[in-house]
């Protein structure tokens, strides 16, 4: 049977006053950074909006709510919270600009060594972990092929 209780909701931590206060006051800091990540280039939007989406199951429904219905980003945080991986589409994009943006950062913004091999680096793991998330498309054509 399928539970639509938030994510957190049965840590007994996530019924101390203090402690749903603190998740909110973060997941609102990383809603309002991961919001902006969508429009500056190389800081993480999606990323920041799933921890947010996660510290609200725990501390407000109504902010959960909003995080897994919002029209721009919604569907994207409920589809990852409910286990069916990033659609394909979003991958392919979400590549190609972490790679124009470390190409940039690298071949032309960046002088020092360590700090194009710190920006190389991060932009490899970025990639790595966006390709080794699941595929919503081949999550739904296994689930369907299980039944």
């Amino acid at each position: 049977m399928q539970t639509t209780e938030p994510v957190g909701a049965r840590s007994p931590a996530a019924r101390n006053p203090l402690f749903k206060t603190a998740c909110v006051a973060a997941g609102l800091i990383l809603l309002g950074v991961g919001i902006v990540g969508f429009f500056v280039p190389g800081l993480p939007g999606t990323p920041l909006l799933l921890v947010a989406a996660w510290l609200f199951s725990m501390s407000n429904e109504r902010l959960h709510r909003w995080t897994t219905t919002n029209k721009w980003f919604g569907r994207s945080v409920a589809d990852y919270q409910a286990g069916l991986g990033i659609r394909r589409r979003v991958k392919v994009v979400s590549v190609a600009a972490v790679m124009v943006v470390v190409s940039y950062s690298v071949f032309v913004a960046l002088d020092a060594i360590w700090s194009r091999s710190v920006v190389g680096g991060l932009g490899l793991y970025g990639i790595w972990f966006i390709l080794t998330r699941p595929t919503r498309e081949w999550v739904e054509r296994e689930r369907v092929e299980a039944v």
